[in-house]
């Protein structure tokens, strides 16, 4: 083998996702590492489809937080002898556990993080020391220009009032009351779904039908998603006297993943600001040395997602940075893209997209997310996705650029000195 040529690139046509068949709420995802992950998964049960997202956001994190017998460190204490680890989340749609440890322990293991989150009292010994972490962390972030902004364009581009912009403080936090995170855990998490990567020996199915859950009911959808609602305004300064750097966000709302344009847009976006090569990292951070850091990003909804482009800067170059921006996207909306360039963008989409099935446990990731978002064909949509970014053209990206990169409707927020 000649090391000084490289080899040949092969283009990714598809992709066996590895994705478990159910006809209940118990997911199998095989895997020889001696280690299990389990997703209790509980739908309809986000911060974004309950009425308070902060009531559902702090029931998740205080699950395990203590019961009318064992305090939150007995219980932590007891979980890692056994040598497991809960993750707790609170997603836009659902909320989980998540329970790692060795296969043999997955019985003992799943029996007591039952046991302590169906009996969770939401003490208010620990609900007034989480507060206090949570008023902590808030006077931290507000201290920092790139949370002001990221709040703000997230307000601009949403309404202040939808649960993915709509802001803490302390008032808020110290509203929360026990009561409140127990009428949530009663109502909002129950009938969960599984989603077990381990191996098929620990017979997980059988143990999780005899602590009494029904996995033969279907998992169904029906998200009630609440609707953006762009505020007039388009721009927003947000004054932070004391820093010599600001942050700039700027974003718009964008077609959910189910468009048939999606793919096309995840490609543009790449090639604008996606990952270390793209275009706005080369002129703005490398060549011109403007900023500490760009990119853009896509976040998806079910109905709609999140287009955002990120900055941070000195503060007397931040309208410089943002005309650069500006010159980049009309670039792309005027010239086509090179053959190179593109071939590049595709290889790194198509690459990054194979790293994300790398292993059981990130089979399971994706396939949570899928499930989040009430995909109706997992198989079908990564079909598409390769097939579209495998045919992509240089006039079609120019084309997406015209379409849903019109600078004139990117809201814009900075935050920092005046």
């Amino acid at each position: 083998m000649n090391r000084q040529i490289a080899p040949d690139i092969k283009t990714i046509k598809s992709i066996k996702t590895g994705f478990p068949l159910a006809s209940g709420r118990m997911f199998f995802i095989p895997s020889d590492e001696g280690v299990f992950k389990l997703d209790i998964v509980f739908p309809k049960s986000g911060y974004g489809v309950t009425e308070n997202k902060f009531i559902s956001s702090y029931a998740v994190d205080l699950l395990l937080s203590g019961t009318a017998n064992k305090s939150s460190s007995e219980i932590a204490t007891e979980i890692d002898f056994h040598g497991g680890f809960v993750f707790k989340n609170s997603d836009f749609y659902t909320s989980s556990l998540t329970i790692y440890g060795m296969n043999e322990k997955f019985q003992i293991l799943f029996e007591l993080v039952k046991e302590y989150y169906e009996n969770c009292i939401y003490s208010l010994d620990e609900l007034n020391i989480f507060k206090e972490r949570k008023i902590s962390e808030l006077n931290i972030n507000l201290g920092k220009t790139s949370f002001l902004a990221n709040r703000g364009i997230n307000q601009l581009i949403l309404g202040e009032d939808h649960p993915y912009s709509k802001p803490a403080d302390q008032d808020i936090i110290r509203s929360i009351e026990s009561s409140q995170l127990l009428d949530y855990k009663k109502n909002r998490l129950i009938e969960p779904y599984f989603i077990f990567t381990g191996s098929a020996s620990t017979e997980a199915e059988k143990v999780i039908e005899n602590l009494g859950y029904n996995l033969k009911t279907l998992v169904t959808g029906d998200l009630n998603e609440i609707i953006p609602q762009e505020t007039a305004e388009t721009e927003k300064k947000i004054i932070k006297q004391d820093s010599t750097q600001s942050s700039i966000r700027m974003g718009k709302i964008m077609p959910s993943r189910e468009h048939e344009d999606y793919f096309k847009i995840s490609m543009c976006n790449l090639i604008l600001g996606g990952y270390f090569g793209s275009r706005l990292m080369k002129n703005i951070r490398e060549e011109k040395g403007l900023t500490y850091g760009i990119h853009s990003s896509i976040t998806p909804f079910k109905n709609f997602s999140l287009f955002k482009i990120s900055s941070e800067c000195n503060s007397d170059l931040s309208e410089t940075v943002r005309q650069e921006i500006y010159n980049e996207i009309k670039i792309l909306q005027t010239e086509l893209v090179g053959q190179e360039e593109l071939t590049t963008a595709k290889n790194y989409l198509s690459g990054h997209m194979m790293r994300n099935f790398d292993g059981a446990f990130n089979i399971s990731d994706r396939f949570k997310g899928i499930m989040e978002l009430d995909t109706k064909d997992p198989d079908a949509y990564y079909r598409n996705y390769f097939n579209t970014i495998n045919k992509v053209t240089s006039e079609e990206i120019k084309e997406i650029a015209n379409n849903y990169l019109n600078i004139n409707t990117l809201k814009y927020c900075i935050s920092g000195a005046n």
